[in-house]
């Protein structure tokens, strides 16, 4: 029996284990890694593209060409492509941010061809009927009213305004009439440009052998799996130069604050340091910024502050929610340990507290096959 009146031994982390993973390249020259480890009988893989709303030459088609891929292809309907995943136990997401548009599946090895199979005629041969895109649209439409009346989504907005300028992919410029001026064709036009095999990535975690590999160059090696030319593109930064914003909701119970800046990125010598800088501000739950603000002053319930990086950009940002009667009270403390950090040294134990926090955190992000595959994807996306 354990004995509950003592407490577990702790222990330093001395060492990170991780597994290199493997790289081939199928008929195509489609690069793939391959993280060959787990004790489940599961493969997960992530198709990768140049995608994301960095190459969109309107608001929403990024987001939604992606949403939509799983609506209907050459060979299988929407109904169709649902009923195999869930009849198998599988697994379909489809994700677009500001640079990337992915297509992950997740499952049982025994499966993995049939699921391949429909899996690479919904990457490469959508067709985005008109019923089908009309009727999920007017949900996207319903889903947009209801979060731009929170207070925080109206302050994110903003501050991607401010920060990158409003003509800049990484700021959020959408509105609800912007639905309205998508189409189907516009849609298979984005996909034909975007989603071909010379912008695309995979990774592979999981238990797998020579069998997926060939599954794999059977689906996706096939030369004629091509997009139309495309011009890779570039945009200036031109953030507001008034650093004080305010969004009024006449409505509101609370307030939400965003205060942050444009930061070095993963490739310089900057960003570890400062990341460890951030995380002692309000990384983590035993932050200063959670001490002071939630703890000591009872302003909310919850207060971050963290490093967003992407290929083309990294930005520090704390973020809360508060009271709007303690709003200005909120931002005086939040400042007050900004400037702390600027004028006192930090103590030795407060930073071998956050020192093992980073540790455990690492330690995470390499705990089994599919956290080593995410942070594979993080370095590969970087560009490291």
């Amino acid at each position: 029996m354990i004995n509950r009146n003592i407490a577990p031994q702790q222990r330093e982390i001395s060492k990170l284990d991780f597994i290199l993973p493997e790289q081939w390249k199928l008929n195509n020259g489609v690069k793939v890694w391959g993280i060959n480890a787990g004790s489940q009988e599961l493969v997960k893989i992530d198709f990768i593209f140049d995608a994301g709303a960095w190459y969109q030459p309107q608001n929403l088609i990024a987001g939604l060409t992606n949403a939509f891929m799983n609506q209907g292809s050459k060979h299988y309907s929407a109904q169709q492509i649902a009923q195999l995943f869930d009849s198998r136990g599988a697994y379909l997401q489809l994700v677009a941010d500001q640079q990337y548009g992915c297509v992950t599946i997740l499952t049982l090895n025994k499966y993995i061809d049939e699921i391949l199979e429909v899996t690479a005629d919904v990457i490469q041969n959508p067709i985005f009927p008109e019923h089908e895109i009309a009727a999920q649209i007017g949900k996207k439409k319903q889903q947009f009213t209801i979060e731009n009346n929170k207070v925080k989504t109206l302050t994110q907005k903003k501050f991607s305004q401010v920060l990158f300028g409003e003509k800049h992919p990484y700021s959020n410029t959408n509105k609800l009439s912007d639905y309205d001026l998508l189409s189907s064709d516009k849609l298979k036009e984005y996909h034909g440009l975007n989603y071909g095999s010379e912008s695309c990535k995979i990774i592979v975690a999981g238990q797998y052998g020579s069998k997926l590999k060939d599954i794999l160059n059977q689906y996706f090696g096939n030369s004629n799996w091509t997009s139309l030319s495309k011009t890779d593109s570039y945009f200036d930064i031109k953030g507001d130069i008034q650093k004080v914003h305010f969004v009024e909701k006449s409505d509101a119970l609370q307030s939400a604050i965003r205060i942050g800046r444009l930061v070095p990125n993963r490739d310089e010598a900057d960003f570890h340091g400062l990341t460890i800088l951030v995380t002692l501000l309000g990384g983590y739950f035993g932050s200063r910024l959670m001490a002071n603000i939630r703890e000591d002053n009872g302003y909310t319930y919850g207060i971050g502050a963290g490093i967003y990086s992407m290929p083309n950009a990294a930005y520090l940002t704390i973020s809360t929610e508060v009271g709007c009667d303690v709003t200005k009270a909120a931002l005086k403390e939040i400042y007050f340990e900004i400037e702390r950090l600027q004028t006192e040294l930090v103590g030795e134990d407060e930073l071998s507290v956050v020192r093992n926090y980073l540790l455990g955190e690492n330690l995470r992000s390499f705990d089994g096959v599919f956290a080593m595959a995410s942070s594979l994807r993080v370095l590969l996306e970087a560009g490291l």
